[in-house]
């Protein structure tokens, strides 16, 4: 169980890392042919493009995760304490709206690109919006973690885990 839960923990940061990947030896291999073949690849362009767009949704939850989203770093350098969590808590909570709503709108999008084919596969482009609604309901997942954090630290039973 723990393992299960340590590569859920983890899920952002392998779906991205493989991607990543993907999207570098989709390039490359573009650029080999590009170069050294004068021709070009029909679905690179795409593929490298969907894996980008997973890439960029998928970190937008690993942001949160370790809370590098939504920071003033000047200003929290001054407030310590109870008004560090209390501010913590209320950022959290307004990511987590945020988070929620666009997951929401998200899920609708999804929805309508069932019937857009890509140019060059002509797969659905669902299949790219599921990125977006991916992304954002694992961003609402780690909000509310923040916010459970901030509420153990805000009522003396925890320490908030930091980044």
């Amino acid at each position: 169980m723990k393992r299960f839960l340590k590569i859920f923990d983890s899920l952002e940061e392998i779906l991205a890392g493989s991607l990543f990947g993907v999207m570098c030896i989709t390039v490359l291999c573009q650029m080999f042919s590009r170069i050294f073949l004068h021709k070009a690849l029909l679905y690179s362009e795409e593929i490298s493009r969907f894996c980008y767009i997973w890439i960029v949704f998928l970190c937008i939850s690993l942001g949160e995760k370790t809370r590098e989203h939504f920071n003033v770093t000047v200003f929290l350098q001054w407030v310590k304490g109870v008004p560090d969590q209390i501010l913590g808590l209320v950022t959290s909570l307004v990511c987590c709206g945020i988070h929620g709503y666009l997951c929401c709108w998200s899920i609708q999008f999804f929805v309508f690109e069932k019937v857009v084919k890509s140019a060059a596969m002509e797969i659905p482009m669902s299949v790219v919006a599921a990125g977006m609604v991916l992304g954002f309901f694992l961003g609402s997942i780690r909000c509310l973690v923040n916010v459970a954090g901030h509420i153990r630290a805000l009522a003396g039973t925890g320490e908030r885990r930091e980044g």
